[in-house]
């Protein structure tokens, strides 16, 4: 007698990954997460990718100063593109500034990923008209 055999087409509801390691499944929410994501988002998940206490995601530039904010403002999507950090087409997102106000720092900001970040300061990339009030 030995534990059931585990189907060949679960996925990861986090990563959309078929695989885990040692093919370590976890029960999350509806279906199962891999052992990887497991880690990130049940067991330590003050070290996933958006709240990691090394890289400081309260922290952005204004004006050519760092300021800290109170809260975290990034959610990790690319407001441009389909990137995301969660399932790996990019690994940080920035905030990016169409207009500066002095009485609030995040009031006309997106958030993009890496790739859109570096054309739209390059001016490859023109930024449609948001809504960011």
């Amino acid at each position: 007698m030995g534990w059931p055999p585990i189907p060949d087409d679960r996925t990861c509801l986090n990563c959309g990954s078929g695989k885990a390691y040692r093919n370590h499944w976890y029960k999350y929410k509806d279906g199962f997460i891999c052992k990887k994501c497991y880690h990130k988002l049940v067991s330590n998940p003050k070290w996933s990718p958006i709240n990691n206490p090394i890289k400081n995601h309260r922290k952005m530039r204004f004006k050519n100063e760092r300021i800290v904010l109170k809260d975290n403002p990034r959610t990790g999507y690319c407001s441009l593109c389909p990137n995301n950090i969660y399932n790996g087409s990019c690994k940080v997102t920035g905030m990016h500034h169409i207009a500066y106000h002095d009485d609030d720092p995040l009031k006309d900001t997106i958030e993009l990923c890496q790739i859109c970040h570096r054309l739209v300061h390059a001016g490859k990339l023109i930024l449609p008209k948001f809504n960011t009030s």
